[in-house]
């Protein structure tokens, strides 16, 4: 946006909301500015007007605005109050569900910014698009997660997390791949937010080439916290690269008691090699403190694998752990009478 004016704020004058949202849908910038401070002040008058104007040309001017600090095109001096970080969250809520336009104007608005040949507008599109989409919208959101402007990718990316389409399941993992930290971060959320939707594809990405891919399926799968990652998380303390296998040990915590089993299971099956008996060690203290009962079945297991010989004795030692938890049925406690050493 254009720097801010230095002029002081000129007063709103007495004409009524009404007519200046008419006027300023005509693309008078004197006008916009008066509505946009009646706006701003929260008075009920500007609201409506703004609701029933029957004119797509006054969301598309506050589109630019909000984009671009420009109306109908064009550049002016924008008083100091409409320039702040508070004054476009404002505007942006006159694009949502009865707080402004009605809702089909709305959504017809975005869809078109999404379209412009202006890198802003179409982040900006894509951004309040995603506050107010619905499922139909994930194509067009889609097509923005390959748009050639950095900042739309990134809002693109943020919208689909909040449409939740199994859909943009496979192209969030496909961006993720070249991703950068900021694009990762926000792509990481969405896949999180769409839940259960995003399992099987986090598991599938989690034999990829990339550690940095690795280690976000890693924390995505916790943090969606479905069962079906612990076997994934469990053979991934053996990951490679050592911050891919910390990342798996962190998140298969999370799971408690259903984690112990299958990393059991795989201390019986794979070498033990020093990153896994460091990382299955901080799993099981982990467990055993937090479940007092666990504690005389994993601490033998914690032990060998902090032995010298630890690449010798840790799957006998897991082995003879799984066995007596199976015998006496610990694991079929609940968390809760786990948690005490006696029953």
């Amino acid at each position: 946006m254009p720097p801010v004016s230095d002029v002081t704020t000129p007063p709103i004058g007495e004409t009524p909301p009404q007519i200046l949202a008419q006027q300023a849908a005509d693309g008078h910038r004197g006008a916009a500015w008066r509505l946009m401070i009646w706006i701003l002040k929260n008075d009920p008058r500007a609201v409506v007007a703004v609701s029933s104007l029957d004119d797509d040309r006054l969301a598309e001017h506050l589109l630019g605005f909000i984009a671009q600090g420009t109306w109908a095109g064009k550049s002016f001096d924008v008083p100091v109050l409409l320039r702040s970080a508070y004054a476009r969250m404002r505007l942006r809520t006159l694009f949502m569900p009865g707080s402004g336009m009605d809702i089909d104007r709305a959504r017809r608005v975005l869809l078109a910014g999404l379209r412009s040949p202006r890198p802003a507008l179409r982040a900006n599109a894509a951004h309040i698009l995603g506050l107010i989409a619905v499922r139909s919208d994930a194509s067009v959101l889609l097509k923005a997660l390959n748009d050639p402007d950095y900042d739309v990718r990134l809002e693109a990316a943020k919208a689909l997390g909040y449409v939740g389409a199994p859909e943009a399941v496979p192209a969030l993992i496909v961006a993720l791949r070249s991703a950068d930290e900021q694009l990762g971060v926000q792509i990481f959320h969405s896949l999180v937010q769409s839940g259960s939707w995003s399992v099987p594809a986090l598991i599938a990405e989690c034999d990829s080439t990339s550690a940095w891919t690795r280690w976000y399926c890693m924390r995505a799968l916790g943090e969606i916290n479905d069962e079906r990652a612990i076997p994934v998380l469990a053979r991934s303390l053996n990951d490679p690269d050592h911050g891919v296998a910390w990342m798996a040990a962190k998140e298969l915590v999370q799971f408690g008691k259903n984690g112990v089993k299958p990393l059991l299971s795989v201390l019986m099956t794979q070498e033990t090699s020093p990153w896994l008996a460091e990382t299955a060690s901080y799993v099981f203290r982990q467990l055993y403190t937090r479940y007092g009962r666990l504690k005389p079945y994993l601490e033998p297991v914690f032990r060998e694998m902090q032995a010298s010989s630890f690449r010798v004795g840790t799957a006998q030692a897991a082995h003879k752990a799984l066995e007596q938890l199976e015998k006496d049925q610990i694991l079929q406690l609940s968390s809760r009478e786990l948690t005490f050493k006696s029953v």
